[in-house]
């Protein structure tokens, strides 16, 4: 009997200190990325994965940054690209979500904290200042994604992988190219 009771005291004294514990919210990327380490034996799996999970968070973020620009911006060219931005960074997702199926990659299903930070920031802007702080914004984002693609091109060893980065990475550096050509307008 007296086994029992200490049993519960230890349970109850854990459960109080699990409780106690300040919990921080994940995003979907951090939940994906945990299982993503759990599901892929080798180094370059796991590496080919967190690339799959940041390319669509990225992409995701993309959208969301687009589909401002095309309510804010008055500028023409800007609304053009933001559309073109919509497609095909959509079509992308598409394709990498549909790898991420067939491989068992968990992914996140929304843009990440700091990119709603972004959005955020940038819908409190006022003209002129949006279209170019947006466009400063997306060429960023665009150079680092085309250093990622290169990057993960070089060390994939997964055929349908390495496909959906041969054809995206023309698109990506067709947008960089439009991107400052944009921004380059405005000064």
């Amino acid at each position: 009997m007296k086994q029992v009771q200490n049993i519960v005291v230890i349970l109850l004294g854990s459960i109080v200190l699990i409780s106690c514990e300040p919990s921080r919210k994940q995003d979907s990327h951090e939940i994906a990325e945990e299982k993503n380490k759990k599901n892929f034996d080798t180094r370059t799996g796991e590496k080919e994965a967190a690339f799959v999970a940041n390319a669509i968070q990225g992409n995701f973020a993309e959208i969301k940054l687009a589909e401002l620009a095309s309510t804010k911006s008055s500028n023409k060219e800007l609304q053009a690209i933001a559309q073109e931005l919509v497609s095909d960074h959509t079509n992308s997702n598409a394709k990498l979500q549909n790898l991420a199926s067939k491989k068992g990659i968990s992914i996140p299903v929304e843009e990440g904290e700091e990119a709603k930070e972004k959005v955020n920031a940038l819908a409190k802007e006022k003209q002129p200042d949006f279209d170019k702080k947006w466009c400063d914004v997306l060429v960023d984002k665009h150079e680092k994604t085309i250093r990622d693609f290169e990057s993960m091109q070089e060390k994939s060893e997964d055929p349908e992988l390495k496909e959906i980065i041969d054809t995206t990475l023309p698109e990506l550096r067709a947008h960089l190219e439009k991107l400052n050509a944009i921004e380059k307008n405005m000064m």
